[in-house]
């Protein structure tokens, strides 16, 4: 089995096909949802970015008890589950927050990642 999650900070799901646009011509998306699940409810405790990619690391809301910042040690990150259970784990994004300083655990708990 292969997971594949696809995050945008900016882009509005009404713009994508699998969603019922019928005017914006995605067809890379449009293969993607044909092998895929499309989630049609999602809600994030803590917006923006850093904070609510903390919250899908950890399923545990961010702002109840910190502000901006980098996954804790104590925190259990889904990534490092996986990690663990022999999954391997690649991240390959062009958030430059996860290199920055407060936010640079992020990227070292994949096996291998890369900034595209």
């Amino acid at each position: 089995m292969r997971a594949v999650m696809v995050m945008f900070d900016s882009l509005n799901r009404r713009m994508l096909p699998n969603y019922g646009c019928d005017w914006v011509h995605a067809p890379q998306f449009e293969k993607l949802s044909e092998r895929c699940v499309t989630f049609d409810n999602c809600y994030a405790g803590s917006l923006p970015c850093m904070p609510a990619r903390r919250e899908l690391h950890t399923g545990r809301y961010n702002f109840l008890h910190r502000s901006w910042g980098p996954i804790e040690p104590f925190d259990d990150s889904m990534i490092d589950l996986l990690k663990n259970k022999g999954i391997y784990t690649h991240l390959a994004t062009d958030h430059m927050h996860y290199l920055e300083d407060g936010g640079a655990t992020y990227h070292t708990r994949y096996n291998s990642w890369e900034i595209a």
